[in-house]
């Protein structure tokens, strides 16, 4: 497989870039969705499809695939992201292998995998924080209203996105309201990293960026489009569009992938 320079790779994650995959009720209906009825898969056939693609995997990447990361990993970013199925990693449109680690729970939160974030950007030779929400996020649906039937996990994790909802005037429409809080929460979890790697970002070795991975095209450029929201606290697209972070980015990308529906907490 081809390698791909790091700034490639750093460009190409800015400019292409969750309801769970299984989930309690109160998240599951967090999807905004009235569409046709999926059939869902029977615990065999997801085993045969698991295995099945494992299969097409090894067949289309040779032992060689695996060379350069035998023994450690070199990742040079790490993402924060939500544990809904409909977000993943080929989201960036490169090869995930050794370049990206993925932290994920429900609303992309920071203190809920503390550890996991410290490991990635402390002991990685990671450069970007990517803290990334998305359309139609189930836990942020939850955390709007009443979970209190949820299990103690789940209110747990849904009790830290307490002062996100809190930000929230609750005046307008509820789905734009909803959209603007998955914002707001991005914004959040970007202030609680800064305030835990506040050294490597005042040593330029970390920067942190947040982001909606936009599915619904509530940002007006099209859906499945990455939009990026936050630099390291920076919300006014104005002034994010000219951090230096973008300087490889063409204008037309920067302004396809920049933008904003919600004022700063």
């Amino acid at each position: 497989m081809k390698k791909i320079h790091p700034a490639t790779k750093l460009t190409c994650t800015l400019a292409c870039a969750a309801l769970l995959a299984y989930a309690p009720a109160v998240l599951a209906s967090g999807g905004g969705h009235d569409g046709p009825a999926v059939k869902v898969k029977s615990a065999e056939a997801t085993v045969k499809a698991a295995i099945s693609g494992n299969d097409q995997f090894t067949g289309h990447n040779d032992s060689h695939h695996f060379d350069g990361f035998q023994t450690g990993q070199t990742p040079t970013l790490t993402v924060v992201t939500c544990s809904d199925s409909r977000v993943h990693t080929h989201l960036f449109g490169m090869a995930p292998d050794n370049n990206i680690f993925v932290i994920r729970n429900i609303g992309n939160q920071v203190k809920n995998a503390e550890g996991s974030v410290d490991y990635g950007v402390r002991h990685l030779p990671t450069k970007i924080l990517l803290i990334m929400g998305h359309s139609s996020c189930g836990a942020i649906k939850a955390a709007m209203g009443d979970y209190s039937g949820e299990t103690k996990g789940i209110k747990a994790e849904l009790d830290n996105l307490k002062p996100v909802i809190a930000a929230d005037d609750k005046s307008g429409d509820a789905n734009a309201r909803w959209s603007k809080n998955v914002e707001r929460n991005v914004d959040y979890q970007v202030k609680t990293a800064l305030e835990l790697y506040r050294e490597k970002i005042a040593a330029k070795e970390l920067t942190v960026v947040g982001a909606v991975y936009d599915f619904n095209d509530h940002y007006g450029k099209g859906r499945g489009r990455l939009v990026i929201t936050n630099i390291n606290g920076e919300t006014a697209p104005n002034k994010i569009m000219d951090h230096p972070v973008l300087k490889e980015l063409s204008r037309g990308e920067i302004v396809n992938h920049v933008g904003s529906l919600a004022p700063a907490l």
